[in-house]
């Protein structure tokens, strides 16, 4: 017999409960930034569809729940490590609207503590005493590395293709979702065909999370949190104007380039953010992302829809719907 469903608020709070005992307390300013990532979480969509997959092939049933719970959060405790050296890469003093790790504790310190939690998070894998796991997950901090690279190699340079900035979002968010679903099939011990398709359907779920964040970016903000037009006024071609530059004559292009080569004071002027509308209005850029993300959702969903019927598999589409309500 199926056991009970649990609500979101349980499983991250189960989670986060597994992310505490990882980490432990070592030193008292690992202490605190254990506090700081715990409490920064998010949402934890990507653990969440994680033990959605794993509930999926009844993982309760077979013991397994507190393997799951740690399995994502060593995901989030690798995810929570690479943001942090991201605060000091592009000097952040504030992440969600909140005070960042480099502001409160100080860059040589999120340095060693991201650091630590790398560690800390591989060391913890060795309980499971299973090469496939070590294997997807040393990948996944492999990939987050070269994905910081190319960011750096590329920021704010108009050489950057659309391919580059998707080979860049893969690495920091794609293969997160990709691991934790990955993760958690190979520890149910699904056949390989199985997984390759739940790793394939977690990448292409966190490239669309990253895609429509950086659409609403410039198209509704609010339900991000932040202040609009962010990617803009810090020069950063990111997937609106990476996608609708392609499909513009070299004339268009060149009036594109030269709202990226003004100053950052100049493009945070409320007149050429209004100018920089109207030209993505003229240029349908708004039309294009959307038919865009709505291919690829409607491609997600139909991947899912392979995997067997369940509540959870439901939970996963209705997770996908949610994330696509653009406004």
């Amino acid at each position: 017999m199926n056991k009970p469903v649990i609500d979101k608020e349980s499983i991250v709070l189960h989670i986060n409960n597994s992310i505490d005992r990882i980490l432990g307390d070592e030193l008292p300013v690992l202490t605190k930034m254990r506090r700081y990532t715990i409490e920064s979480g998010g949402k934890r969509i990507r653990s969440l569809v994680g033990y959605y997959i794993a509930e999926m092939f009844s993982a309760r049933e077979q013991g397994l729940e507190q393997d799951i719970y740690k399995i994502c959060a060593i995901v989030e405790i690798i995810h929570a490590a690479s943001l942090l050296h991201d605060d000091v890469l592009d000097d952040a003093n504030t992440r969600r609207g909140k005070p960042s790790g480099k502001k409160i504790f100080g860059s040589k310190e999120v340095i060693l503590g991201g650091d630590y939690m790398f560690a800390t998070a591989i060391r913890s894998l060795n309980d499971f005493e299973n090469p496939a796991l070590m294997d997807i997950f040393t990948r996944v901090i492999r990939d987050l590395s070269i994905a910081e690279l190319m960011q750096l190699e590329f920021e704010r340079r108009p050489e950057i293709t659309y391919e580059n900035y998707l080979q860049i979002i893969y690495g920091k968010t794609g293969s997160l979702f990709q691991t934790a679903c990955e993760g958690v099939a190979i520890h149910v011990k699904r056949p390989v065909g199985e997984i390759n398709l739940i790793a394939e359907t977690g990448k292409n779920l966190g490239m669309l999370f990253q895609m429509r964040d950086d659409y609403l970016d410039y198209f509704n903000s609010a339900l991000l949190n932040k202040p609009p037009y962010q990617d803009f006024e810090n020069g950063l071609f990111t997937f609106p104007i990476l996608l609708v530059r392609d499909s513009m004559n070299d004339e268009a292009k060149k009036e594109l380039l030269s709202y990226f080569s003004m100053t950052e004071a100049q493009r945070k002027q409320p007149s050429t953010i209004e100018s920089f509308l109207k030209f993505l209005e003229q240029h349908h850029t708004k039309s294009i992302c959307l038919e865009k993300l709505k291919t690829m959702e409607t491609d997600l969903l139909e991947k899912i829809a392979s995997l067997p019927d369940h509540e959870y598999r439901q939970k996963i589409e209705q997770q996908i719907i949610k994330l696509m309500e653009l406004g």
